[in-house]
């Protein structure tokens, strides 16, 4: 099982993920496949530019680096397919308590959606 530099054990993890944030208009014009993480603890759902990408995606202003704690996600929808990823639209409330939308492009997406469902989340 890895684990997080807190040594909190990630119930799911994929490298090569692909996201795109709901924020605005600037936001949904990124094209992030193959570049994202995406890790599941019992805590937290985490997403994040991959190694080597994020000076690019940070100063781009993507709105792709997020730390969610379990508690805050609100719903979870599983849409189409595209390129070998199964697209699924994160609904959560951020740090102000505002409602947000993220969607992933997941290629393991039935083990993330199992594990959101054991904690909870469906």
């Amino acid at each position: 099982m890895r684990k997080n530099n807190c040594n909190e054990e990630f119930v799911f993890f994929e490298s090569g993920a692909a996201a795109l944030s709901l924020k605005s208009t600037w936001t949904k014009l990124a094209s992030t496949y193959g570049c994202m993480e995406v890790s599941l603890s019992h805590l937290y759902l985490k997403i994040k530019p991959g190694r080597g990408i994020g000076w690019l995606i940070k100063p781009l202003n993507l709105d792709l680096n997020h730390t969610i704690p379990i508690s805050e996600i609100t719903s979870v929808e599983k849409k189409g397919s595209s390129m070998g990823y199964r697209e699924i639209r994160i609904s959560f409330r951020d740090s102000g308590y505002e409602e947000r939308e993220i969607i992933l492009y997941i290629r393991k997406h039935e083990d993330f959606l199992t594990e959101l469902d054991k904690l909870g989340i469906s």
